[in-house]
Parts: C-alpha cells; structure tokens; sequence
C-alpha cells in the first residue's frame, strides 16, 4: 500500500502519525542546541615546546628542526611550518580537510616521544593544540581598576570571578589574560654556587625530593589501619629557604635568592587607557550557547557584581556569542516567515481558494517542525548556515503540495467524488513529485557525500538542512494532502476565470514562439549573453567568501632595531 492510498483509508492512522512526527520535532526545537556555526574541525595542528632564556637561531636548529623531521613523515599534511622565538618553538601542520583530528593528535603525540630524547633536557614542556569552530569563546570580557594594580590580584579573581563562572551548567572552562598566579623562584647566585662548590645537578634532585609526597607505612591503632604520609610541600618562603642542601649548615639561602612573584607577561590588555585583565568564557560542546552566555552574564551583573570583595574592580563585558545568534537567527526568521507568508499570498492569488491555499500551506510549518526533529537526531545544531537552509527551503516546500493538489483537483472536477478524486488524483502524479525531489536532492549530493573543502565543509551544512526539508515535504505532500483534500467540500470554479487567462496568454506567446523559431532563438541567446557580460568583464568578481564587516581593528607594529638578549 502506498503512501497516498494509506492516507486516504486509514486516515487516523496516517494522522497518528504525522502527529507523532510535529510532536517529535516540536520537542526537538526545543532542545536544538543554539550555536552561532556548526562544530567544524580546522585542519591546522599546533605544537608548542618551550626553552626559556634560549636564542631564535638556538630554538630553531635544536627544537624546531628535529620536530619537522619528525612529523614530516605523518600521511595527509599539505604543508609543515615552524617558528622559533626566544622562548619557544612552534610547529604548525596544515592537514586536509575532513581528516580526523583526533587520529593526527595521536599520531602527532606518538612522533614527539620518539623525537623527545634529542631535546635539550629543559625543552620538556610540550603542547598540542588543535582548533573546532566550537572551542571559540563564547563571552569575552575586561577586567579593569583604575588605581590598584591587577597583577597581584590573581586569587582573588580566580576565587570570587573564575570559580562562580566555572560552576555554572555548560561552561567547559574560564580562562584569564594578562595576569598568573604568583609561583617560587629560585634563582641562583653564580658567585655563591662557585664559591661553596655546590653541584647543581645534586642541588635539582634535592628540591624535587623535598617537596615530594611519600607514603611513608602504615599505623595499627585499636583495630583500624592508618597510611602514613609524608607532605613535602613547603609552609612558608623560609622554610624553603632553610632547606639543608650540602654538608654542614649550608642552606639553599646561601647560594640562591628565593623570591615569591607574577611571572613574566608576555602580553596584556587595555581598557579606557588602564591596564586590564582579559577573561574568556569557554563552552561545553554540547551545550546551548545561548544559554550558557545568559547564565554567565547574570553571574556577572548579580553575584559578581555586587560581590564586595571585588570593589573597585570593574567587569566590562564587549564580545558574546548569544547576541550575534539571536541577530542572525532573529533575521533569518523573519527572512523565513516573510517568504513563507508570499508564497502563501502568491498561492491564493493564482488558486483564488482559501481552502486549497491552507491545504497547501499545511506542509510548510510541518516540514520546517519534521526537519528540525531529523536535525536534533543528526546531532546537529540550529546555528546560521542551518537556518539559512530552512530559510532556502521555504520557497521549495510548497512545490509538490502544489502539483498534487492541483492533480487532485482537476480528477474532483471529473469524478465529483472528493475521496476518489483524493486517491486517483495524487496517485497519477506520485512518480512525478518523487522525481522531481529526487533531481533537487541530487544537486546538493555532492555537498554531503563529495569531498570536504573549505567552501563545502559550510556548504554541507546548508545543503543536509536543504535535503531534509525536502524529503519532509514530499511526505507530507504525499500524505498531509491527499488526507484533507479528501474530506474538504466541493470547490467552486473561481480560479478557473484567471488561469483561463493565464493560460490563453501562454498559448499566445508560445504559438508566436512557434512561428518565429529564429527571433526566438536569437532573443534566447542575446539575452544569455547579456547576463553572462557582467561576469565576462570582472564586475562580478567570483570568491569563495565575501567580504564581511570586522568589528575589530588590530595594528601590528614593526621594530627595524631589536635585539634579543
């Protein structure tokens, strides 16, 4: 039994059904999560390794080098390139899209250890990152004080502003800019280390072995066991100071000058000329962006904001992601809504029926609610690039409803029974609209089955929304309205007066077109190669992205005499 025949004889069933699919879709819409741009993985992978107090052409020739060689050999990178600075050297790869980033970190992770033994012992510290559109902060902000200095307030920002924010639902992490927590420095004193003769090597492993935990046994008391444990971390800067670290009474004191500060900044933040602490909010993957931007904004204006361990610290919030989504989505669905409301308008102007056009009109809000159902069981999200596609798919989802109520109409004409008319009626053009959506689904296969480009990892996203309504609007034409057209009363002739004239105009402009095959042509051909001259001639230009507004300005300055130390 076809779709068309279900529909017709077991209407409750067919209605069940339908049903069940908007209550899905109605639930789905909302849990869909909000995202400014769909979870996409940037082929780049970077490697980090650290060497303080080091020389570029240094970093270059004992990190950087190694490290190519190493992971020049990994299959699928297109291009391998390094950077060395006084401190640190940076390898990047550029990998083809669509490749698996969870496998290259592996492979990457691998390669370093094998490479790890021709390092210098202090270039230890290694880190591998790698970048999904969804590890883009979603609130960005500014810690300022003008008069106190924010450089020795990192405990009390991370305890009264970090904590609050991490504890909310769906915040993956808080992170700081422009100030560290303070750490112990140890510096030695040369002259000191040569004149007691202090090996420094020894003098490493004796610090290390000083502030280690060691389970030192266990401790029968009455029955119970208790572990017994050495803590060896340090109460105070004097004792660490005071650790014996040679024969006799010598100290570490007496060779070293102990100290307790911010480490070094590498950059900072500024704001209305004061300096001022930069503060990103980071999401879960899963979470709803918009949400999690209204939890942490009223985090920020009621428990922070009125916190008065924080007085005189002011929190200026100048960049989140919910207010971009709620502006495009908002457009989008008034772009949405308005096509939606012509194509109805231009329905009712060419069927001059207020029953066919609501029948007709039936299958747009049921393929916009059943596409988003089939979204959220894709796991996908309902960001930009999704909604345009439903946006896109709005004109299209009225297509077939027409061809087959239009086929049912003129059988209604013929048989005057409405379930017969129903039934015969979008059975004779069933292969038609299945075809007809079949040539459209496959325009946009090659987005969703073909090759990840740059263009087409965003394309894709347009194109699987694109597709979905679509199948949703072939179901419904084939099921929506064969069901209530069947149990509508009979229609009038109204429509017949414009389409009659509608149609004798037609036959008068082909039957000219006809009989003057050559003017026809020749017009066909002048009027293609009008609209291809702009093109021909530049004034179209052809790029993958046009040119968006920045919101931000950077400046890099250039300094022709500097010298590293």
């Amino acid at each position: 039994m076809n779709l068309v025949r279900l529909a017709v004889e077991r209407p409750i069933t067919v209605l069940m059904a339908l049903a069940s699919i908007l209550l899905i879709g109605a639930i789905a819409l909302q849990r869909l999560p909000l995202a400014f741009l769909p979870a996409i993985d940037v082929p780049f992978i970077a490697v980090e390794i650290r060497q303080p107090e080091s020389s570029p052409t240094q970093i270059a020739k004992q990190i950087a080098e190694p490290v190519e060689e190493a992971l020049a050999t990994l299959p699928g990178i297109k291009r391998l390139q390094s950077t060395s600075t006084a401190d640190e050297a940076t390898v990047v790869l550029e990998l083809d899209w669509g490749q698996s980033l969870d496998v290259v970190r592996m492979q990457v992770a691998e390669k370093l250890e094998l490479v790890k033994p021709k390092l210098p012992a202090n270039a230890r510290e290694i880190e591998v990152f790698s970048f999904n559109t969804a590890d883009i902060a979603v609130v960005e902000a500014r810690i300022s004080a003008p008069g106190i200095d924010l450089s020795a307030s990192y405990p009390v920002l991370e305890s009264h502003v970090l904590d609050p924010l991490r504890r909310l639902p769906g915040v993956a992490r808080v992170e700081l800019d422009g100030v560290l927590p303070r750490v112990v420095y140890v510096d030695l004193v040369r002259e000191r280390v040569r004149e007691h003769g202090v090996d420094v090597g020894a003098l490493l492993k004796r610090l290390q072995s000083a502030r280690a935990e060691i389970v030192l046994g266990t401790v029968d008391d009455g029955g119970q066991r208790w572990i017994a444990r050495g803590l060896g971390n340090f109460e105070s800067l004097e004792e660490l100071a005071d650790i014996p670290i040679g024969i006799g009474a010598l100290r570490l004191r007496d060779v070293a000058e102990v100290t307790y500060q911010e480490p070094p900044i590498a950059f900072g933040r500024h704001l209305g000329r004061e300096y001022a602490v930069g503060l990103r909010v980071f999401k879960e993957s899963t979470a709803n962006t918009v949400e999690v931007v209204d939890a942490v904004l009223a985090a920020i204006e009621h428990d922070i904001g009125s916190d008065p361990q924080l007085e005189g610290i002011e929190l200026f919030v100048w960049e989140n992601q919910a207010e971009h989504i709620r502006a495009g989505i908002s457009g989008l669905q008034s772009s949405g809504m308005v096509g939606a409301a012509l194509a109805v308008l231009c329905l009712y102007v060419f069927l001059r029926r207020l029953d066919s056009t609501a029948i007709v009109a039936l299958s747009i809000p049921f393929s916009v609610v059943a596409t988003c159902g089939a979204l959220w069981f894709m796991g996908k999200s309902l960001n930009l690039l999704s909604m345009m596609g439903l946006m896109l798919g709005v004109g299209m989802l009225v297509d077939n409803a027409i061809v087959v109520l239009e086929a049912i109409d003129r059988r209604r004409e013929q048989v005057g029974d409405p379930r017969q008319a129903a039934l015969e009626g979008a059975g004779s053009v069933t292969m038609a609209v299945v075809a007809s959506t079949l040539t459209t689904l496959i325009v946009f296969l090659p987005l969703v089955l073909g090759s990840t480009t740059e263009l087409t990892v965003w394309l894709r996203e347009v194109g699987v929304t694109i597709s979905l309504a679509l199948v949703c609007s072939l179901v419904s034409s084939l099921t929506l309205i064969p069901l209530v057209a069947a149990r509508t009363g009979k229609h009038t002739r109204t429509a017949r007066t414009e389409a009659g004239r509608m149609e004798r105009g037609y036959a008068g402009l082909l039957s000219w077109t006809l009989r003057h095959r050559k003017s026809a042509a020749a017009i066909v051909v002048l009027g293609t190669l009008l609209g291809a001259l702009p093109l021909a001639t530049g004034h179209v230009k052809a790029e993958p992205f046009s040119a968006t507004v920045n919101e931000r300005l950077y400046l890099r300055y250039r300094f022709d005499d500097f010298h590293y130390k």
